[in-house]
């Protein structure tokens, strides 16, 4: 069955202000330079679901919904006033497709969704996904899905407990990447490597920096390439002020005001009360800014080991790209251990495992001192990611599940 899909992304507000910052004179360009040029940095899943569906005769297309420069650039070619959002509904117009998918389904869902089936019929599923930490309240947005993608078996029990349709759907490696992590790529060697974000609150990365302070005191020759949040006294009030008003807005029935206004919206989402990061003090002094897409594969692939941490929302499932980063470059990962680790890795011959800080640490130093075992693993971990971890494959699965769900539409 043939079908025409688009899926809505969103990228990190970093990553898009340091590609702006690098590359200026891209505003000059059309809209499809502009996407072109911002695929081929390969951040997050790029356009890779598009590039692989299409080889599956899916007629497939990719927004960029938060890119400002570019959606403006588009609403200009196309002769409309619109913003934010709305330039997306004008882009689903033209497309007028019959599937779909928004990665970012925390600032797409609810009562929008219902407004977008209606001003564009073609449509005929709509599919959320999550992959971030939630509170119960955030799914019954969900429920205007047909049905979402979740990176992880704990998440598929949270959707099934209130009934809403999931399928997992995890992370994974473009392996047409591999060939360009050499070029141009001038960063040094380094025994360990975390390259990501530690965010304080609920469901995020307090281990994370637990552990990370604690191989800094081992003198472990570690590069952090961290995304730290700074909250200073008025940011700190003015975000939670916001997060009051949207709260009262939404009990009060007017959250579609808040969610109309993109400073509420944010507040939404959020899981509690805004509070001030913890002590970075001890990682502020040794961090790098962080580095994205194309970039910190260069940086991962001259790294030894490659740290990882999931977040607290993950619980006992592994789930995080990640994985599939540090593996796909060809560095040894260690991770920590959880229950379903194994369904992706064979754990001490692809991938290492710990469970505690201190066993985090001696194995970080046991792989440092064995350079034949470490070398093998980082092999044998890069071997089973092109094996059976790459978009590619994930993409076969995608079609599979959305072919599956138009059958049911269908009859």
């Amino acid at each position: 069955m043939s079908y025409r899909f688009v899926k809505i992304t969103t990228f990190y507000r970093d990553f898009l202000r340091q590609y702006y910052q690098k590359n200026p004179e891209i505003v000059f360009r059309n809209y499809r330079e502009q996407l072109t040029h911002l695929f081929e940095q390969y951040f997050g899943w790029s356009n890779f679901y598009e590039l692989h569906l299409r080889e599956l005769g899916v007629d497939a297309f990719e927004i960029i919904s938060n890119a400002e420069i570019l959606q403006n650039t588009w609403a200009k070619e196309n002769g409309t006033t619109v913003a934010g959002k709305d330039i997306v509904v004008e882009q689903l117009k033209v497309l007028q497709p019959d599937v779909v998918m928004f990665q970012d389904s925390f600032i797409f869902n609810g009562e929008w969704i219902n407004n977008l089936r209606e001003k564009i019929p073609s449509i005929k599923l709509v599919i959320g996904f999550c992959c971030s930490p939630f509170k119960y309240e955030h799914l019954e947005q969900f429920k205007v899905f047909d049905f979402s993608f979740v990176c992880s078996p704990k998440f598929l029990e949270d959707f099934t407990v209130l009934g809403l349709k999931a399928y997992e759907l995890h992370h994974a490696f473009e392996s047409e990447i591999l060939e360009k992590l050499n070029t141009d790529n001038f960063y040094p060697d380094t025994d360990l490597i975390f390259s990501g974000s530690i965010i304080t609150g609920y469901g995020f990365h307090e281990q994370r920096q637990r552990i990370l302070e604690e191989l800094l005191k081992s003198k472990i020759d570690i590069k952090l390439l961290v995304n730290l949040p700074e909250i200073n006294s008025l940011d700190l009030f003015i975000r939670r002020g916001g997060y009051v008003a949207a709260k009262i807005l939404d009990k009060i029935g007017l959250r579609s005001f808040a969610e109309n206004n993109s400073r509420l919206r944010k507040s939404l989402l959020l899981p509690g009360m805004p509070t001030r990061p913890k002590n970075y003090a001890k990682l502020l002094k040794v961090i790098h800014p962080p580095v994205f897409g194309l970039e910190m594969l260069k940086v991962l692939s001259h790294s030894k080991i490659g740290f990882n941490s999931h977040g607290e929302i993950a619980g006992d499932y592994a789930a995080n790209v990640r994985l599939f980063e540090v593996t796909g470059a060809g560095s040894c990962l260690i991770t920590d251990w959880k229950k379903n680790l194994d369904n992706f890795f064979e754990i001490d011959k692809e991938v290492v495992a710990y469970e505690s800080t201190e066993e985090c640490i001696e194995k970080v130093q046991w792989l440092i001192n064995h350079p034949k075992e470490r070398k093998e693993i980082a092999k044998a971990g890069q071997k089973r990611t092109l094996r059976d971890h790459t978009f590619k494959q994930r993409a076969e699965q995608l079609n599979s599940i959305i072919q599956k769900e138009l059958l049911i539409k269908k009859y």
